[in-house]
């Protein structure tokens, strides 16, 4: 069998969404062609979506180093920043792709969502322009024109994208849940809530992203605890890493910093890498005053911090020098 057709086999797990089967196969052929720069990039590729960025890390090193870097490499370094929260280095990484050539969109997407996230509206708006230039008929870059129009307010434009979306994708919760929470800015603030909670019990039912929505809502009417209960029943419900995450935040903006640290910390164990997690957990346990908590969290994930160990470091230097264990009264050593 040449390596053309092992690879083509390899990859099947992958193709089917199984990961943990794919990372095997994979790893088995990478056994008998160590230097495989395909294979390596795909493996690079399944340890991203399975959120394990060292692994990541090193087999994307690997791979480049055999075969110097491609359109595929950088975009998938890219891809590797942004699901760390590094979305400048991954606005870079997806530069050079589209610089290389990259054929596609989704590149110019995940571009014009970094540079929302850096608040460069501009930037965003370029690169989803391009996006929809070059795959019309598919819903994401419409979603960032959007957004970046919800950004700025225009709210009768950001309907307008969101409906394209949805147009595009009409089975796609997340398209409608986004077009959904443009025309709720038509309700006064009151019934807003009040509207998702009737479509998610009849065609909304189900839609994760249509519960964040009535989370978000709850959260701009400053019932901050109502929000955190429908982050809660979205997290308990699905389980994804988003609403788990946006769990966490939102018990800490609601004051109830117990929970939200137990939240977050479970978070940051699952995901060492994110730095947003990593920053409010220690927030929330520097406000609470849980110094032994918080040095006994970072001390057992570090082992897997990987690129992020000096933050961790970092972070164990600035607590105070652990507590002596007390001793009795008029005891002393022998």
């Amino acid at each position: 069998m040449g390596a053309r057709d092992e690879l083509d086999q390899a990859l099947h797990p992958k193709r089917t969404g199984d990961l943990d089967a794919a990372v095997l196969a994979l790893e088995a052929l990478l056994g008998r062609r160590p230097a495989h720069p395909l294979a390596l990039a795909h493996l690079a590729d399944v340890q991203i979506r399975r959120g394990r960025i060292d692994e990541a890390t090193a087999a994307l090193d690997r791979a480049e180093e055999a075969a110097g870097t491609t359109t595929f490499t950088s975009r998938l370094r890219g891809d590797l920043h942004y699901r760390a929260g590094r979305f400048r280095d991954a606005a870079r990484a997806y530069e050079v792709a589209d610089a290389l050539g990259e054929k596609g969109a989704w590149h110019l997407v995940q571009l014009a969502r970094c540079r929302l996230r850096l608040r460069d509206l501009e930037g965003a708006r370029g690169a989803a322009l391009r996006a929809v230039e070059r795959e019309p008929s598919q819903a994401a870059g419409w979603l960032v024109l959007g957004d970046v129009a919800a950004r700025e307010q225009r709210f009768a434009v950001a309907e307008d994208m969101y409906s394209r979306a949805h147009d595009a994708a009409p089975g796609d919760g997340f398209a409608y849940a986004k077009l959904v929470e443009a025309r709720l800015l038509r309700l006064p603030p009151e019934a807003r809530s009040r509207e998702v909670e009737v479509l998610l019990k009849t065609t909304g039912r189900g839609n994760r992203h249509l519960e964040a929505v009535l989370a978000r809502m709850r959260s701009a009417q400053g019932d901050t605890g109502a929000a955190a209960e429908a982050w809660g029943h979205t997290a308990a419900e699905h389980g994804d890493p988003y609403s788990r995450r946006m769990h966490g935040f939102s018990l800490r903006k609601a004051g109830r910093l117990d929970e939200a640290a137990a939240v977050l910390g479970r978070c940051l164990a699952d995901e060492p890498h994110n730095i947003p997690v990593f920053r409010a957990y220690i927030a929330v346990q520097r406000d609470r005053g849980a110094f032994e908590e918080l040095r006994r969290t970072l001390e057992a994930i570090l082992p897997r911090a990987g690129a992020r160990r000096g933050a961790y470091y970092g972070e164990l230097r600035k607590l105070p020098a652990p507590r002596a264990p007390d001793t009795e009264s008029g005891s002393r050593p022998r």
